[in-house]
């Protein structure tokens, strides 16, 4: 899910009775697991000491939460954002709130949160979702995505060998990696809240696969479709590290070609965040 791009000056209007700090040790904000049907990963985190079930979403810039998940929030902030102008990939204007946020073993006591409908990613979703932690919060956090043994956790692992994925990141952190196949080589953005890997035509040497049903969700709507797939094939993600055989969608050029879930699998994804607020880095291992 790409996220909104915020301009603008924030005015706190409503409620703005501090948050209270909670102690989470009753609440575990470390575990993390894939959804049965999509495979995404989630995990709990706490807003404003309420548990909410959130998605790590890499292609996502911000962190957002789904409406009614919000207005069940104690001691909510909400901000003025007339003045503000947003731009995305949703028709949704998002309304904001600062909420204290507790994910892992971080703490922010009032962090920016966007707030839109989510109910087209939930009904995709075997487990429905609270909401996406984008890469404002991702970023400053050192996570595993142990997609070999199924294992998801925040920190990295001990005694591996990283490679580094390279491509070119955009002003929100997000990681257009650069990838090949059959020779041709191509870059798609890093998208952990995408099951399926998307590529343009002119892209992918190993043709055509053939015409197929299939249920596609964005923020604003989950419609079911026929589409084009790729002939299957895997991606060099690093010398030495190929993707999973993927059939990915064949997408036109106004969509956003991505590396999604499904290329994963069978892979060790890392990131490891920047030094001194700068852009993390992501890796894979053998």
């Amino acid at each position: 899910m790409a996220g909104w791009v915020l301009f603008g000056t924030c005015t706190a209007v409503g409620q703005t009775e501090p948050a209270v700090s909670v102690q989470a040790d009753s609440v575990d904000l470390q575990t993390m697991n894939r959804d049965s049907r999509c495979g995404q990963v989630l995990v709990t985190c706490l807003i404003n000491g309420k548990p909410m079930r959130m998605m790590l979403d890499t292609g996502a810039t911000h962190t957002v939460l789904h409406k009614e998940s919000a207005a069940a929030l104690p001691n909510a902030q909400w901000l003025d954002t007339s003045k503000m102008t947003f731009r995305g990939n949703s028709a949704q204007r998002p309304e904001i709130l600062l909420a204290e946020l507790q994910v892992g073993d971080k703490h922010a006591p009032q962090h920016p949160i966007m707030v839109v409908s989510l109910a087209s990613i939930r009904s995709m979703m075997a487990e429905p979702v609270d909401g996406i932690l984008g890469m404002d919060v991702l970023g400053s956090m050192p996570f595993t995505f142990d997609l070999r043994s199924g294992k998801c956790y925040w920190g990295v692992p001990a005694g591996e060998l990283l490679l580094p994925l390279y491509g070119t990141r955009d002003d929100n952190g997000r990681l257009m990696v650069r990838v090949s196949c059959a020779g041709k080589s191509m870059e798609l953005l890093l998208d952990t809240g995408s099951s399926i890997t998307r590529v343009y035509a002119g892209d992918w040497k190993k043709g055509k696969g053939k015409k197929v049903n299939a249920r596609l969700g964005n923020v604003d709507t989950a419609t079911s479709r026929k589409v084009t797939t790729g002939a299957a094939a895997q991606l060099e993600l690093v010398p030495g590290v190929n993707s999973a055989t993927v059939t990915p969608i064949i997408c036109s050029n106004s969509e956003r070609s991505m590396l999604g879930m499904d290329a994963l699998q069978g892979v060790v994804l890392v990131h490891v965040p920047g030094q001194s607020g700068g852009f993390g880095s992501f890796f894979v291992t053998h």
